[in-house]
């Protein structure tokens, strides 16, 4: 495993997402479930497998990011049970979360962790059998974000190891208090997608950007995804926003622009989402959210200072007539004031109705029109 960025990582990776409803953790008197095949042997331990990436994550079918390291590996085994024979040395948890960042830009990362130690108590762990949920089964109403579990021999071979459910469906407590009786050895971070490429990254631009139109219902930062700061995957949804305010934009000396091509417009399909589980689903609900137009980044640079001039009277603009010219191009701009970007942008349409929206929809100054064309 290539590419290794020391990090922190918590073995305990369980979210809880709703309220609690009843208690049910592997219940004496419930059956065994049965079907667990035994694991396959490998090569090695694959943490970067295109079918380990993105369960937890919601991403709509063809949404694909701009660099996929996981193309180049092959799908990992389906997990099973340890056979008597294999002897581990090491085990594997791999959790999909953080970001890796190098000259390419920011990626989605899956964080690795090594435990060592002796592996008796986990196998043992590791051998019961699931539970079968019994009638009228009862349980908590929460999720647990589980860890891929791999176990590598002294030669490098691995097996993806399936953990022993309770009769709800989460993981025994055994296989947990096991791993953590073990010595964490290692913790790195892999890459998996490239997120935000670098002259994105740099500029402080996002990848992805509602069309400036949309801006006026949902607010600029709300259809922004692919943030450039904090946890790669945070919102990669689009949130509407209260109604944009007047903004005052005296005294801006300066201003950064990101530039983006409106994406092709697509026809929403039912049952083209995938949930946490990995099973897909209808998209009715987000519908109107899913037909919203974006586009994706393509470049970015700074003003000149007598572009930047022209700022300050962008919010008093005449208003712009109604259009309906197509759009292929636009601009957000962030202005600055003392050195600091101010947290409110303003887009401009730079082909089709050439609009620029502040608080509004506004007739922009011809010369910052040909300044962002240029």
């Amino acid at each position: 495993m290539a590419q290794q960025v020391p990090v922190r990582f918590t073995l305990a990776g369980v979210v809880t997402l709703a309220l609690l409803l009843s208690g049910c953790a592997g219940l004496p008197g419930y059956p065994a479930a049965t079907g667990t095949p035994v694991a396959q042997l490998v090569a090695g331990v694959d943490c970067q497998a295109p079918n380990l990436k993105n369960d937890w994550m919601v991403f709509r079918e063809g949404a694909l990011p701009q660099t996929d390291l996981t193309a180049t590996h092959p799908d990992a085994p389906e997990p099973g049970m340890v056979p008597a024979d294999f002897k581990p040395v090491a085990a594997y948890l791999c959790t999909v979360s953080g970001s890796v960042d190098d000259d390419q830009g920011r990626w989605a990362a899956v964080t690795v962790e090594t435990r060592t130690g002796d592996f008796g108590p986990l196998l043992s762990a590791l051998a019961e059998p699931s539970d079968q949920a019994g009638f009228n089964q009862a349980c908590t109403a929460d999720m647990e974000i589980v860890p891929e579990l791999w176990l590598e021999n002294a030669t490098g071979e691995a097996m993806r190891v399936a953990w022993p459910s309770t009769a709800c469906g989460k993981t025994k407590r055994a296989t947990w208090k096991a791993l953590e009786k073990l010595a964490m050895t290692d913790t790195v971070k892999l890459p998996l997608v490239l997120e935000v490429t670098r002259p994105a990254l740099d500029a402080g631009c996002v990848m992805s950007a509602g069309t400036p139109e949309q801006s006026l219902q949902f607010g600029v930062t709300g259809l922004q995804t692919n943030v450039t700061a904090g946890e790669v995957g945070e919102n990669v949804q689009p949130i509407a926003a209260p109604p944009a305010e007047i903004v005052s934009y005296d005294g801006v000396d300066g201003a950064s622009v990101c530039f983006y091509t409106v994406d092709p417009a697509t026809e929403s399909e039912p049952g083209k989402l995938r949930g946490v589980d990995g099973m897909e689903f209808s998209d009715n609900a987000l519908g109107p959210m899913l037909s919203l137009q974006f586009g994706t980044f393509d470049s970015a640079t700074v003003l000149s200072a007598d572009a930047a001039a022209l700022l300050p009277a962008a919010a008093s603009a005449l208003p712009a007539p109604e259009c309906t010219a197509d759009l292929t191009r636009f601009a957000v701009i962030w202005p600055q004031r003392a050195g600091t970007r101010l947290g409110s942008p303003i887009q401009v349409e730079l082909d089709g109705c050439q609009r620029l929206f502040a608080s509004a929809a506004l007739v922009p100054a011809p010369a910052l029109l040909a300044a962002l064309n240029g």
